[in-house]
């Protein structure tokens, strides 16, 4: 994918988010099924937790809910979204764009990285085999990471939100047979990138990446299996 698709891609997610903060973080204003398995993996804490995309905060919010004991970062592109996603006093917020090179470099080392639902909004196998590699270079020994991605291929009813790329005005061949246009009608109408990142899909890149996935299973949404979600190691 060239730079100026890779751009206009970035620019019409962080259009989208910007506008659409609060009825997104409504959305998510309860945690996902699949949580609880990734918390189960964990070893006892207390753990240093990055979390990539961090959107709202709801993952930081369930694991102190859950009982584990964390230090916990967040970074998102959107300002607007990490308004909601302090829980405690001492938790460090970042407006990072991930899409960047380098972007997490000036981060220590984390027991635990959470990238749930946010690999999929970057634009560019390359672009995602890099960062993944840059998360694992910010495990520390004996480290966990989480990814999550949405399966919205899987079902008839995320299908119809699929439009056209005209729309956005990008041509469809100049992006990746992963890629694809949804719509959003909750306050607002709007239109997001979302990359289709199934499980064969996630293997190769975390092979590129130098990670190795320890397991991989499907949860939520309500035909329970609308995430795919993968536990990896440096």
């Amino acid at each position: 994918m060239d730079e100026q698709t890779v751009a206009k891609l970035v620019q019409l997610n962080r259009d989208f988010y910007q506008s659409f903060a609060q009825p997104f973080a409504e959305t998510r204003a309860t945690p996902q099924p699949g949580f609880a398995r990734l918390v189960g993996s964990l070893s006892p804490g207390p753990h240093t937790v990055l979390d990539i995309g961090c959107g709202d905060g709801r993952f930081g919010r369930f694991l102190r809910d859950s009982g584990v004991e964390i230090s916990y970062t967040g970074v998102d592109l959107t300002p607007q979204l990490l308004v909601y996603a302090r829980s405690a006093e001492d938790d460090i917020l970042l407006t990072r764009d991930i899409n960047r090179e380098d972007s997490l470099s000036d981060l220590p080392k984390f027991s635990c990285i959470a990238c749930l639902s946010t690999l999929q909004h970057i634009p560019g196998h390359a672009n995602r085999v890099r960062l993944l590699r840059e998360m694992g270079e910010h495990l520390t020994d004996n480290g966990i990471m989480f990814l999550g991605n949405w399966q919205f291929m899987d079902s008839e009813r995320q299908r119809r939100k699929l439009r056209d790329w005209e729309i956005a005005d990008i041509d469809a061949h100049d992006v990746g047979q992963e890629d694809f246009l949804l719509s959003w009608n909750r306050g607002g109408s709007g239109l997001r990138y979302v990359a289709y990142l199934d499980e064969p899909m996630t293997r190769q890149l975390a092979h590129e990446a130098g990670l190795q996935i320890i397991e991989s299973f499907r949860s939520d949404g309500r035909e329970g299996n609308l995430n795919l979600y993968s536990i990896l190691t440096g």
